[in-house]
């Protein structure tokens, strides 16, 4: 019977480590996948901007088409206050020009059908305005109207308004419109934290250029008004974007039962038939662990494209091939495909390293060496991991993505240490297991609030378990080769 060593001792490793062409070519072709990766959905997926200044855009002028009076918007200004109650007051002050201009300053009743059909057409900022007026001051058109819920109170005084970062579980992004916005907070407040792309004053807020694209998925959306600029109101300014970034985040905790369900499920088979594997031939432990893999990705890609489309058969296999990529490049299983593999099989060096110095030596020696060397560092590892997580969920400034990037590598890591650990008896099994099992748990979190494309079936619940696959794929390769090393270090002594 073929041994497990077979399966590392090849000539590839050696020729992949004499060949610096070969490693260049593998780094590059890691760093583009991962790149790819970490891009997931394409961009096309989302709607257009949607202007926060409404009747300051070109819809105003195409609503008043629609009623047979030529205007034109020649300048305006939006200014929000938000009262302590959270609900912003909004006027929007839009100065026009054309004929229908004293059509709109002497028909009230034509001029508020015309700024509410604005609204009701949908696609922009505030889709329901509250309290609604329209007038004229001689060729200006003023719009008033109220947006209740646009901020919060949260520990500290401070008001955090959160109203272009996420909306209901919809995220949004805009175009100002207007030529220029101003938000004031309540009386008696001060900024404490704005958007990169704007201009901070003592009590307000002030955003420029019409046209100005403004992404909400970040943290930089969030505007706070604190009761001072001292030590205290910065920290409650930074809990409160903390808070409400992971109350968002927590909708998606939705993403983390299937994938957790499947590592469970994986670590307590390795337990129960785990020490199976290292009399296994190379072609049966590949076929174990290759073979579910291959049967998933072409039946989650035919399932995908027979729902979804009904058109020629040839855009029935493109469609096929996208939802294979998809299932690969976009849940995070590309990632840990190309970059986890080869980690694991660094930790697989080093290990066999460790365990081939120290042969000879006595048991408890060795032990000590393969602790210091490999365990100890990678339960650091998951320490830090985990000791690092509240600073994801808070989603702090952007470093929730790194965060989830290096977290989808991490638990392919953890098999074998977990395998080592289990054969010695040690309780240090127990970290491994938990960072294996409730690894989808950073992942989803640090990715969170969910803004990639679902898939035909709608499969948001399941868009990690690809991912969770490639991880207990590898991870089960590890494993064997942890009992490995420790049956190696047995018959050494």
């Amino acid at each position: 019977m073929e041994s497990l060593d077979s399966i590392y001792e090849v000539p590839i490793m050696g020729k992949f480590e004499n060949n610096v062409v070969l490693r260049g070519v593998l780094v590059t072709a890691l760093v583009v996948a991962v790149l790819v990766s970490a891009v997931g959905t394409p961009v096309d997926a989302r709607p257009p901007p949607q202007p926060v200044c409404a009747v300051c855009s070109d819809r105003i002028v195409e609503a008043g088409a629609e009623e047979g009076l030529a205007i034109d918007v020649r300048d305006s200004s939006l200014t929000v206050r938000i009262d302590q109650s959270g609900t912003g007051h909004w006027t929007a002050r839009v100065d026009l020009a054309g004929s229908g201009v004293d059509v709109l300053r002497d028909d009230a009743s034509l001029r508020d059908r015309i700024v509410n059909r604005v609204y009701e057409r949908g696609d922009v900022a505030v889709t329901k305005p509250q309290s609604l007026t329209t007038s004229m001051s001689e060729n200006t058109l003023v719009v008033e109207y109220e947006v209740p819920g646009m901020a919060h109170e949260s520990a500290g005084d401070v008001y955090v308004v959160d109203f272009f970062y996420w909306n209901d579980g919809d995220s949004r992004w805009f175009y100002l419109a207007a030529d220029s916005m101003t938000m004031y907070g309540p009386p008696g407040t001060v900024v404490s934290h704005a958007p990169a792309d704007a201009t901070p004053d003592d009590h307000a807020v002030t955003w420029v250029e019409s046209d100005q694209q403004y992404d909400p998925l970040n943290v930089r959306s969030h505007v706070v008004f604190a009761p001072n600029t001292g030590i205290g109101s910065s920290v409650a300014t930074a809990f409160g974007i903390g808070v409400d970034v992971a109350h968002e985040k927590a909708g998606d905790l939705v993403a983390v039962g299937a994938p957790l369900a499947l590592l469970a499920a994986v670590v307590a088979l390795l337990r129960r038939f785990g020490h199976r594997l290292a009399g296994l031939p190379r072609s049966q432990l590949l076929a174990i662990v290759l073979g579910p893999l291959v049967a998933v990705g072409l039946t989650a890609a035919t399932v995908e494209t027979l729902v979804g489309i009904s058109g020629p058969v040839t855009e029935q296999v493109g469609d096929f091939l996208f939802y294979l990529i998809y299932a690969v490049a976009a849940t995070g299983a590309g990632p840990v495909f190309l970059l986890g593999g080869p980690l694991v099989v660094g930790q697989i060096l080093l290990a066999r390293r460790v365990i081939n110095t120290n042969t000879g030596t006595a048991g408890f020696a060795e032990m000590e060496a393969v602790t210091r060397q490999l365990l100890l560092p990678a339960a650091t590892v998951l320490s830090g991991q985990w000791l690092l997580f509240p600073l994801a969920a808070a989603g702090a400034a952007g470093y929730d993505t790194v965060y989830g990037l290096v977290s989808l590598l991490l638990p392919a890591l953890y098999f074998i240490p977990l395998a080592v650990t289990r054969r010695w008896g040690t309780r240090l099994h127990l970290p491994f297991t938990a960072g294996i099992v409730l690894a989808p748990i950073p992942v989803v979190v640090a990715f969170a609030p969910h803004t990639g494309m679902s898939l035909v079936i709608e499969s948001f619940p399941f868009l990690y378990v690809p991912w969770a696959l490639i991880v207990a794929g590898i991870g089960t390769l590890a494993y064997a080769s942890g009992l490995r090393l420790v049956a190696s270090e047995n018959r050494g002594t």
